[in-house]
Parts: structure tokens; C-alpha cells; sequence
């Protein structure tokens, strides 16, 4: 009977567990969908991608009809672009260089072909490319293509590769965990699957998923499912061929997603060989490695004549872009991805990105080029990863689980690497981070969990799930917060009512709550210093995406210029010239007539401008003279401020959704 029941509890158990597992991956794919459909790509599926009406093709096909057309900012359906070239035979995109750009002396030159080219593409010989990598068109684009007609859409593309990846790591960490009998409490078990899922990044990069999170999101994937290959092969799953095969597939293919992320292949034929893996299976996952190597020189060779050349060197971009070199001084990137902390906030979302010079006290430290988008680093965003080295546990726990070690070493070893890499390069961004970040948050989990197993007093064990809880929940908390702005806070921008609606679940304090479109009449004296020569802040409200502020500069002729404008990365700008006499004390007042949608500014008690918004946000607490916090701006008014208390009413409005 007792062993009868023994199995009965047992089976329970293992029940719950796995109700556990299908519960965090439910989480994690809601999250994940919602999220693709919040930022600038309301529809997260659709077989009519729109792209024969933008590009001008006259048959879905896109060959052989591929007119030219006039350039811009759009990126809109490169890897889609690319997936009808492929299934052509081709390697060009479907579309031909406008002749007003072939005509230009340097045609590649950023200040003179922004009216003609396709941004961040390559052009070489006459004819547009990609420099982004091809295994996302191989493995998706092509495919569903030449079965379908259609085009598939890139944010989809992404929420399935970034699924898929957790997926992987989500069955890695169960399969190491039962391999050395880690038995944790259901929901610390819980917590950590859910933290494989949403503190590595990932949710932010989905945000907003065009070409250049494709390719994160597939290098992501194929990272993944080549740590999940390695470990069967690792841990004596049975066929060692086949599981070195798919592990040498898996990390080849990653290097046609992001040519860097070779590193993890290069980590692992080097963890094979110093483990003196057996011959066939060490061959078995090199011949792929090596094959998916060359198949990738190849292509560039066949693009751009050169073997060694991604198409870099010939992008229509930013210039610092196009002919950037490493650099020696990787400190200012290893600050931003590892250390750079986000703004905490007391109103919704409450963790934010910055825009911040790193070590405020070194505000030089940046190299003369240098291209910075808001950033928090990867070390704030989830701290656990801090507490590793104390999280380590005795030798006699390595003994019995060599294959982990060895997976976990290629994973901190691949991370590490990737790290150095993207922090040599003059430029970075918070969705680099998901080229380490994932590993580094693995080995964090699993080592947290092996610690707790580990231990044998009760009072330790407890203290341990505590902090370890409070920090994942606090990662899980961060993640989630830039998640919902993304890089460009769209999320308020295309969908203000149901913004503030989920703000006001989270913001119980009246002052710190957003509204939409309220009455709104605020007035400040100004007196400003001599004249100066630079734009200062005098009135703002909300904040990054719907921030609304109104600047001044002035010319040193007598007069000021006043600056009315909107979202901080696409600004709708209104001005209006005024006289001045400096120093002086002046008016300036804002009155928003949530009827009209209208801002309109005084100066002097006066209306000299009327500026129409397609909505405002923000709360009481977001209405500051003499400062634009946005991303963690400094800068303030130089001048002095004698503010009167604004007038805020609430009011119902209908936005433009």
C-alpha cells in the first residue's frame, strides 16, 4: 500500500509540474503575441502583406516586374523582399534603384540621397541587397512563399522565432534540472520558466519587429535550439550523430542570422575538442559548421565580389554606418549593454530607457562617432545575473552533471564573446542585448536553482528563494515595462485610450495616474538670461511618446523663436517667431481644448500659436517647466521659473485609434 501510494504522489507531482511548464510557455506566447500587435504593426497576421502597393509591383510576383521607386525611412518587408528573391533565384531585391539615385556623384553619400534610396539597404552595381543574413528567408520567407504566393508577415516571423527559442530553453533547463534531480517548490520551478521568457529582452525586441529584429529573433532560435542539440549530444541522449548534426546545423545557421554569433560555434568545436569528444560525433557537428560557412562566403562572394564583405561598406545609411571600424575603446559599449541604468518612475510604465553619457562624470567618453539609442543595461535589467559567482555550487554537485557544466561554460563563453564583439562597434541598441542576453539569464536561472538544491538548512534555502524571487520578479516587472513602450513608445501612439486604460490598473495614486485629452491650462514667467544659442525647454508634458513640449531658442536679431512639438522621435514641430529683448521676463502658457484637440500656446497672455495634436497624455506629475525628462535629459532652463499651479481637469474624449 505505501508504495502504491508513494507512486500515486509521485505521479501527482510530476502533473503539476508539467501544468507548471504548459502554464509559463501560455504565458509566455500571450505575451509575446500581444506585444507584436502593440507597436508599429497593428495586425499580427495577415496573407496580403501590402507590399506590390508600396513597391509599385504590378504582379505579386515581383519579377519580372520590379519598377523603380523613389526612396525613404518606411524598411518596410525586406526579409519578404528578399524571401521573392530567393524563390526567383535571386539575390537581389525585386526592386531597382530609382535613377535619380544612380544619378547622384556618391550615391551612398547620407546627405544628399535621403529622397531616393531604400534606407538600410545595400547598393552594389546597380542593384539593391541586403546585409542582413539570409537564414530567416531561408528557413520562413522562401518557403512560405513559393507555397503560398503570399507574403509573411515579419513582426509574425519574429514572435515565432522568439518562441520557438524559448521553447528550446525552456526544455533545456527542464532536461538539465531532472538530469541532476533538482527538485524546486512549484512555483520558484514556475518563476524560473517564466523568467527564461520574459527578462532576457526578447518582449522589447518584439515590439516593434521589422527586418532588423528578424534576424535578431532568428539568431536568437538557432542559438537556442544549438544549446538544446548539445546537451542531448552532451548527455549521452543516444544517437551522438544526429544530435552533434542538428547542434552544428543549428549554430551554422545563426551565422547567417548575425555573422558574430559564429562565436558560439568557435566556443563549442573548441569545448568539444578540449573535452576530447569521440571523433564521429565531433565531425558530425563540425561538417555542418564548416559547410554553413562557406555556403555564407559564397553568397557574399556571389553579391558582392568579396567573400569576407556582409555589404557594410555599400549601405544606404548613416554615413558613421557605412564606414565604420572597431574600435579599441569597447568601455562605452560594455556601460550600455551590461550597466546603464533605466529611469525608474513613479508613473506608468514605470521603468524606462535612457539616453545617458556613460559615468556622468566622464561626458567625453564617447568616440567622436558614435550612435547611441536609448539603452538600460542587461546587468540592471536582471541583477540576478550578478549573483552567479555566489551562486555556484560545490564541485561534488559538477561531478555528477558534466554535460551541464560543459553547456553552461559554452553559453557564459558565446555570451561573453558576443558581448565584446557588439561593444567594439560605434554604435548600439537595446535589441543587441538579445544576442547574450538569453545565455547569460540561463546560466543565472540554472545555477540559482542547482544553489537552492544544494543547500541544507531550511533558514538558507528560504533566504535563497526570497531574494531570488524578489529579483526575477523585479526583472520580470522591468522587461514587461519596456515592453510595452518598445523603442519608440508606439504602443501610446497608435492606441492612447487603450494605454491609459492599462495604465490606470497600475496607477492607484491620482497625481501619478495618465489621462487622456484633459483640460488643460498652465502658465509660467520666464526670465530669461542673455541670449543664447541653443534650444531650452520652458513647458512639458507627458513623456517619449506622448511627451508634448514647448521650447524656446533664440537668434541674437531681436527675436525668440517658439518651438511646439509632440513625440520625441517623430515630432510634429509648429513655430513662431516673436520679438525679444534679453534678459526679460516673459509669459508663456499652454491652454489644450480636449474638444478640438488644440494646444494652444500665449506668450504674454496672447495666442500666438495653435498647434493640432492627435492627442495628449499625461498626468499631473508629468507637467514640468524648465525640463524635458524625457529618456533622462538633464538639460533644464537656464534661466529663472516662476510657475503658477496648473489648471487639470479630466476630461472624455474619443481619440484617434
Amino acid at each position: 500500500m505505501g508504495h502504491c501510494e508513494a507512486v500515486t504522489s509521485e505521479a501527482v507531482t510530476n502533473v503539476r509540474y508539467l501544468a507548471a511548464r504548459i502554464a509559463a510557455g501560455l504565458a509566455v506566447s500571450v505575451f509575446y503575441f500581444w506585444v507584436i500587435g502593440i507597436g508599429a504593426e497593428s495586425r499580427r497576421f495577415a496573407l496580403n502583406s501590402g507590399l506590390d502597393a508600396i513597391y509599385g509591383f504590378k504582379t505579386i510576383s515581383g519579377f519580372p516586374n520590379h519598377p523603380a521607386v523613389l526612396g525613404g525611412n518606411g524598411v518596410d518587408g525586406y526579409y519578404d523582399l528578399l524571401g521573392r528573391a530567393f524563390a526567383h533565384g535571386e539575390l537581389r531585391l525585386p526592386v531597382d534603384p530609382a535613377p535619380e539615385l544612380l544619378a547622384l556623384p556618391d550615391p551612398w553619400s547620407d546627405r544628399i540621397n535621403r529622397p531616393y534610396r531604400l534606407l538600410d539597404t545595400v547598393l552594389y552595381k546597380g542593384h539593391y541587397f541586403l546585409y542582413h543574413g539570409a537564414t530567416p528567408a531561408l528557413l520562413l520567407f522562401t518557403p512560405w512563399y513559393l507555397i503560398t504566393q503570399h507574403d509573411f508577415p515579419e513582426n509574425f516571423a519574429a514572435f515565432l522565432f522568439s518562441l520557438g527559442a524559448y521553447f528550446f530553453a525552456a526544455a533545456l533547463f527542464v532536461r538539465m534540472t531532472s538530469s541532476v534531480s533538482i527538485r524546486l517548490p512549484l512555483w520558484l520551478y514556475t518563476l524560473f520558466l517564466l523568467a527564461l521568457g520574459l527578462c532576457q529582452s526578447v518582449p522589447f525586441l518584439l515590439h516593434r519587429a521589422k527586418v532588423y529584429e528578424v534576424a535578431i529573433s532568428c539568431g536568437y532560435f538557432c542559438l537556442s535550439s544549438g544549446f538544446y542539440f548539445l546537451f542531448r549530444l552532451l548527455g549521452a541522449s543516444g544517437r551522438p550523430a544526429l544530435w552533434g548534426m542538428l547542434a552544428g546545423l543549428s549554430f551554422g545557421l545563426a551565422m547567417g542570422c548575425r555573422p558574430h554569433l559564429g562565436v558560439a560555434a568557435a566556443a563549442v568545436f573548441a569545448l568539444l575538442l578540449i573535452t576530447r569528444f569521440f571523433r564521429r560525433p565531433l565531425l558530425a557537428f563540425t561538417i555542418p559548421v564548416i559547410l554553413c560557412g562557406l555556403a555564407l562566403s559564397a553568397y557574399n562572394y556571389a553579391r558582392f565580389d568579396n567573400p569576407l564583405e556582409f555589404g557594410t561598406h555599400h549601405l544606404l545609411g548613416d554615413d558613421g554606418y557605412r564606414q565604420f571600424q572597431p574600435s579599441g575603446n569597447v568601455l562605452p559599449g560594455l556601460y550600455y549593454l551590461l550597466i546603464c541604468p533605466p529611469d525608474i518612475v513613479p508613473e506608468f510604465p514605470f521603468v524606462r530607457l535612457a539616453l545617458r553619457p556613460p559615468w556622468v562624470l566622464f561626458k567625453n567618453a564617447l568616440p567622436p562617432i558614435y550612435y547611441l539609442e536609448a539603452i538600460a543595461g542587461i546587468l540592471t535589467l536582471c541583477p540576478l545575473i550578478l549573483l552567479t559567482p555566489a551562486m555556484w555550487p560545490g564541485g561534488e554537485f559538477w561531478k555528477r552533471a558534466p554535460a551541464t557544466l560543459r553547456v553552461l561554460a559554452a553559453m557564459f563563453v558565446s555570451a561573453v564573446g558576443a558581448i565584446l564583439i557588439i561593444a567594439s562597434v560605434p554604435f548600439t541598441s537595446q535589441r543587441y542585448e538579445v544576442d547574450f542576453a538569453p545565455y547569460l539569464v540561463f546560466v543565472a536561472c540554472f545555477l540559482a536553482a542547482a544553489r537552492f538544491q544544494t543547500l541544507r538548512r531550511k533558514a538558507a534555502r528560504v533566504l535563497t528563494a526570497v531574494v531570488v524571487a524578489i529579483l526575477l520578479l523585479y526583472s520580470i516587472a522591468a522587461n514587461l515595462a519596456l515592453a510595452i513602450q518598445g523603442p519608440y513608445d508606439q504602443f501610446v501612439q497608435g492606441h492612447p485610450r487603450s494605454w491609459v486604460q492599462l495604465a490606470h490598473w497600475f496607477s492607484p495614486v491620482e497625481r501619478y495616474r495618465p489621462v487622456l485629452n484633459p483640460v488643460l491650462r498652465v502658465r509660467a514667467l520666464f526670465q530669461f538670461a542673455p541670449c543664447y544659442l541653443k534650444k531650452e525647454p520652458l513647458i512639458s508634458l507627458g513623456e517619449f511618446g506622448s511627451r508634448y513640449l514647448l521650447s524656446a531658442e533664440c537668434d541674437r536679431a531681436g527675436r525668440i523663436r517658439l518651438i511646439s512639438e509632440t513625440s520625441f522621435r517623430y515630432p510634429g514641430v509648429q513655430t513662431v517667431d516673436l520679438p525679444f529683448a534679453a534678459p526679460g521676463l516673459y509669459s508663456a502658457g499652454l491652454e489644450f481644448n480636449p474638444e478640438n484637440l488644440v494646444m494652444t500656446v500665449t506668450w504674454n497672455g496672447k495666442p500666438v500659436l495653435e498647434h493640432s495634436l492627435r492627442f495628449l497624455v499625461t498626468s499631473r506629475s508629468q507637467i514640468h517647466f524648465g525640463e524635458d525628462p524625457t529618456l533622462g535629459n538633464l538639460e533644464t532652463f537656464s534661466g529663472r521659473i516662476q510657475a503658477s499651479p496648473p489648471q487639470f481637469f479630466e476630461e472624455a474624449n474619443e481619440p484617434v485609434e
